[in-house]
């Protein structure tokens, strides 16, 4: 069973269609990366799968339950933005502890604690666990924002661009680090990016998207082996 497959989607804003028809499907245990330019439809997808924004065509269903309509509290999915949106005057434990304390979750303070330790171990910040969180350097920030989806252990992750804001270095450690806990968790994930060396990097399989259109789907070796259309090929840099 995938745990998401989008069936014709579409999702039009102010009568303007972002998204046209997509078809995609995430396996159980796979990382697929979205690839496109800024203003392709990336983050409008992502929104989308979370019930951030309503489609007006097609059916969205995660681990083959129908969620098209749902609200997103009924949608088992953690969604990363590219900024990081911590909460300044808190610390990092009280941070990664906050989407275990939402309404109808009804999680004892040992088991949020337990939760908490075991994300922050996870991503190698249990050492600041009581450091405020605008004392943070960047990549420290960006552990804490992934930290906070990891609590929730949900069935799907969505992460939107979550490494553009870092330095080059730190960016590409990071990735390293991503793909290898991914791995270790087997939680799906679906990561959107417009870095063409991410996406061969960490993906196991490549879906192009180009003005709402999703015009080629492959692992990475075939994408780049075999670009579907000149806009991918440029997306590539092979054009």
């Amino acid at each position: 069973m995938s745990a998401l497959e989008l069936s014709g989607v579409q999702v039009a804003i102010a009568g303007r269609v972002i998204l046209h028809d997509i078809d995609l499907h995430v396996g159980a245990d796979e990382l697929v990366v979205i690839l496109g330019h800024t203003g392709a439809g990336k983050t409008t997808l992502l929104r989308t799968i979370a019930g951030l924004q309503p489609q007006r065509a097609g059916r969205i269903a995660l681990g083959g339950v129908d969620h098209s309509h749902s609200i997103p509290a009924q949608r088992d999915v953690a969604l990363v933005f590219q900024n990081f949106s911590l909460y300044p005057g808190w610390s990092v434990r009280r941070n990664l502890a906050f989407p275990l304390r939402a309404p109808g979750r009804a999680m004892s303070e040992t088991e949020i604690e337990q939760r908490v330790i075991w994300a922050a171990q996870l991503l190698r910040i249990d050492s600041l666990l009581d450091k405020p969180a605008e004392r943070l350097s960047g990549g420290q920030m960006q552990r804490v924002a992934l930290g906070r989806a990891l609590v929730r252990r949900p069935q799907l992750f969505l992460l939107d661009e979550p490494l553009t804001n870092l330095d080059a270095k730190l960016r590409e450690a990071l990735r390293v680090e991503l793909t290898l806990l991914r791995r270790e968790l087997r939680v799906p994930m679906l990561y959107v990016t417009h870095d063409r060396s991410e996406a061969l990097a960490m993906a196991d399989r490549i879906a192009v998207l180009i003005n709402g259109t999703l015009v080629q789907i492959g692992t990475p070796e075939a994408v780049w082996a075999q670009p579907a259309t000149p806009a991918v090929a440029a997306l590539l840099g092979r054009g």
